[in-house]
């Protein structure tokens, strides 16, 4: 009996969602997170198309946790941009609530100058879609990310808490912890300054090395995912864990693809890994007697 929901980031193992809905099952997965299909992000498509992901998850008996939008990955200074990304929230919005998803991920700008000096600029922005999220009952939630102001959960943390909307909340990844220019420790540190503000989880694995840092499967790296399972046991957590692979076995990804990851260029070679990563977190999660 699993004590979690799982679920993956669909293009992390194809474009081909059929392929995707079928290594989610197979792995006993409840949900899929989608970021690009067919080679389009989802504020892309068409109404058919977006009707179709519908169609085929439902048939597929899956759900879709979430969706992993770029929102507010540009430029915080440029008028036009931000204007453009204020309308694609609202598009993902509506995509969200035919997909019946409950959270749709976004960022905080391309980081430029120092985080306390951007602050107060960011909280104002993201001020402004708040409440189209709270009107549609969708949670927008914040993804810390090294290539944008927010790099760490605390500085996440700190933007929830400005914003000051329950419709605002945290997305929080370990994994993006290892890339941090700060050096925060992705858990327990990480953990801990999300408290009372997360409601979504994505699971990725690093190692730190003389070169820099390298990805690996979930287990395998440096986060201390055994305590961060065991914490999430202990304090009840009913969100979903979904699998960010971001890896490949034979070639690494780019910083470009990392830090806008969409396409067939960055889903090739992700299926292997993935399947690597999946047997290794349901390793883990049985030897903690998560997952049956």
């Amino acid at each position: 009996m699993s004590r979690f929901r799982l679920a993956i980031l669909t293009d992390e193992v194809s474009q081909d969602l059929g392929e995707a809905i079928a290594f989610a099952k197979r792995f006993g997965m409840q949900a899929l997170e989608l970021r690009s299909v067919g080679d389009k992000l989802l504020h892309q498509m068409e109404e058919d198309e977006i009707e179709s992901i519908r169609s085929l998850v439902e048939r597929g008996g899956l759900a879709v946790c979430g969706l992993s939008a770029p929102i507010f990955k540009c430029e915080l200074d440029r008028d036009e941009e931000v204007e453009s990304h204020i309308a694609m929230a609202q598009r993902y919005i509506a995509i969200a609530q035919r997909l019946n998803a409950p959270f749709v991920r976004g960022f905080s700008f391309w980081a430029r100058t120092p985080f306390e000096e951007a602050l107060p600029r960011i909280v104002s922005q993201i001020k402004r879609i708040a409440p189209y999220f709270e009107h549609a009952g969708i949670t927008f939630v914040l993804e810390f990310d090294p290539s944008v102001y927010a790099s760490n959960a605390r500085k996440v943390a700190r933007i929830v808490d400005e914003v000051g909307s329950q419709a605002v909340r945290a997305l929080y990844d370990p994994g993006n912890d290892m890339w941090d220019p700060d050096g925060e420790v992705p858990y327990p540190d990480g953990y801990d300054y999300l408290q009372g503000r997360l409601r979504h989880i994505h699971l990725k694995d690093a190692v730190k090395t003389a070169t820099g840092v390298e990805a690996v499967a979930i287990g395998s790296g440096q986060i201390d995912y055994r305590g961060l399972f065991r914490r999430l046991l202990d304090t009840g957590y009913d969100g979903y864990l979904v699998l960010e692979t971001h890896y490949r076995l034979h070639a690494a990804l780019t910083e470009e693809q990392l830090k806008r990851p969409m396409g067939q260029s960055f889903s090739d070679g992700g299926k292997e890994a993935s399947e690597q990563c999946v047997r290794s977190l349901l390793a883990l999660l049985r030897e903690l007697g998560a997952w049956a």
